[in-house]
């Protein structure tokens, strides 16, 4: 049995922060104050996603976007059974004493984890280990982990020739190199439905490549390719890439793909949580005797 890594955070998005340094020197250790503020268990937030550029009199600036840490290091099948249990709101209700967001907004609140790819400083630039970040799987969210679920929407858009919906599902999947059959399948199927001239071809055509393609993603191989099983002797399902199929048959039926982005918090709560809210902060004051932090 392949076992899950623990590197995946709930977090909320905070914003980014600025600082201006004179020298190259001066950026690369402020980027290993970072990487080392990173690693530490302690530390409250993630910092990340970094950019260095040069202003007008020739000094570095330097960009970091900060997620506020709401969980330790985990991962994503535990947080899943932790957030799948809940609705937005309740979650929200559930961290109300660490959430950093301004009084009477939403917060951003997403799984983030850090890429493993490294950068150098370049221009504008990553750093290295830069954070990702994917959406918060919640309780009405779980039938876009069902097989049966995902394989009713296949149907429905090979059923509509909806071409559309299967490009994207090609190119949102165009790098898993265990897929390329599939993935050129589903592209040529695309363009024979597409262009009339090819009779014969339709919904089957889109539907059988595009059930290949989950069926290769989802579950877990080892270095050589081959399947894993898990304890029960059953093939060992992959959570992320379960997850990320899910979540791309969710966002294309939501404007196709207009998914909440951390660049996109601070809408205005309902009054009815923002009054939760803000009775947990005063009780969570109150017992740590501190009085009441809201008026």
């Amino acid at each position: 049995m392949k076992k899950e890594t623990k590197r995946y955070f709930l977090v909320e998005y905070c914003g980014t922060k600025q600082i201006v340094l004179d020298t190259k020197a001066a950026v690369e250790q402020k980027l290993e104050e970072v990487r080392l503020y990173n690693n530490r268990k302690t530390s409250k937030y993630l910092c990340g996603n970094i950019t260095v550029n040069r202003n007008e009199q020739g000094k570095y600036v330097v960009t970091t976007h900060i997620y506020n840490k709401l969980t330790q290091r985990s991962t994503i099948t535990d947080l899943d059974n932790e957030t799948s249990k809940l609705s937005e709101r309740e979650l929200i209700v559930k961290y109300a004493d660490k959430l950093k967001t301004l009084n009477g907004y939403y917060p951003d609140i997403n799984v983030a984890y850090f890429e493993t790819k490294d950068a150098g400083i370049d221009g504008e630039v990553k750093y290295e280990k830069g954070i990702k970040y994917i959406p918060v799987l919640y309780k009405e969210d779980l039938e876009y982990l069902d097989q049966s679920y995902i394989d009713k929407c296949l149907k429905y858009h090979a059923n509509k020739h909806d071409v559309a919906f299967f490009k994207s599902l090609e190119q949102e999947f165009t790098y898993y190199r265990m897929a390329d059959q599939e993935l050129e399948d589903i592209y040529v199927a695309c363009d024979k439905v597409k262009n009339q001239s090819y009779l014969g071809y339709g919904a089957q055509d889109l539907y059988y490549p595009a059930t290949r393609l989950y069926k290769k993603l989802i579950y877990e191989r080892d270095k050589n390719g081959t399947i894993v099983r898990d304890n029960n002797g059953k093939y060992q399902i992959s959570r992320r890439r379960q997850r990320d199929f899910g979540f791309f048959i969710k966002n294309y039926d939501m404007l196709q793909g207009k998914a909440k982005s951390p660049l996109g918090y601070n809408y205005s709560m309902t009054q009815g949580l923002k009054s939760e809210l803000e009775l947990i902060k005063r009780q969570i004051a109150q017992t740590q005797g501190k009085g009441p932090v809201l008026k």
